[in-house]
């Protein structure tokens, strides 16, 4: 095993076709620090702390073809409205609830809901004032800067 700067590890595995080794990643996500959203996105009004698990830049294999990480929300916070051009999204609730529009449809969804939102398709998340809310978030392109996120 090899460490990584910024914590997760390395670790040689054979590719079973080619021979190949390539590397796998393992982490835990409370190796990594919570970063602002708004910091990622350049969005001051979307709120809320991400952990990056997995993408291209973490895990060092220039064929890593997704992101993930998990995305918290405290009471009161939003995710404001936006699409992204270049990248389908995929959502697994862990724990909270909050109110989630995709397209048209706004409906409250909780532990054990998976979405997913096509690219080009409108969403946002509303947390109420009681409870934060987690959720696991997927997408289809292995970098923040490749999704084409348009805010509206």
């Amino acid at each position: 095993m090899t460490a990584l700067p910024g914590r997760g590890r390395r670790i040689a595995a054979g590719d079973a076709g080619a021979g190949a080794v390539r590397p796998a990643f393992v982490v835990h996500r409370d190796e990594l620090a919570y970063e602002l959203i708004s910091s990622l996105n350049h969005n001051t009004d979307d709120e809320g702390l991400v952990h990056r698990l997995v993408d291209r830049q973490l895990t060092g294999d220039p064929d890593c073809e997704f992101l993930n990480g998990v995305y918290r929300m405290e009471p009161r916070m939003t995710h404001p409205l936006h699409l992204h051009a270049d990248s389908a999204e995929f959502y697994y609730v862990l724990s909270g609830t909050a109110l989630f529009r995709v397209a048209d449809e706004e409906f409250e969804a909780g532990p054990g809901t998976a979405m997913y939102i096509p690219a080009g398709v409108a969403h946002a998340i509303t947390t109420g004032g009681e409870h934060a809310m987690e959720l696991l978030y997927s997408f289809s392109t292995p970098d923040l800067n490749e999704i084409g996120t348009r805010w509206l």
